[in-house]
């Protein structure tokens, strides 16, 4: 997982900080961020922490439900060793959009 933190430049500007983080540590500082100090304050109360949250939140969430459509896509006979996570997680949405409703089956 790669996260990248500026400064508040313009994108492509000099000052960027890149982080490689395995899952498990980035599931870590989103939990750090989130928990309270001792004087009450949060991470998550400081505005440029709280830039780095949501990124890290999004990026997180889009792993956990590129994971979750691969693995119901799979249990269901797919395979999807070949897909690209952005491939999946379109497949997800475009599933996601479509007008189905649950069918009863009883006739109403």
């Amino acid at each position: 997982m790669s996260i990248e933190v500026t400064n508040g430049l313009p994108e492509g500007a000099d000052h960027a900080v890149t982080l490689e983080l395995s899952l498990a540590e980035a599931e870590a500082v989103k939990s750090w961020l989130l928990k309270p100090a001792a004087d009450g304050s949060a991470a998550i109360d400081d505005e440029n922490a709280k830039s780095v949250m949501v990124k890290l939140g999004a990026k997180l969430d889009f792993i956990e439900g590129v994971a979750r459509v691969r693995d119901e896509l799979e249990q269901s006979g797919f395979a999807t060793e070949n897909l690209s996570d952005e491939q999946v997680a379109d497949l997800g949405r475009r599933i996601a959009e479509s007008p189905i409703r649950r069918y009863s089956g009883n006739g109403s």
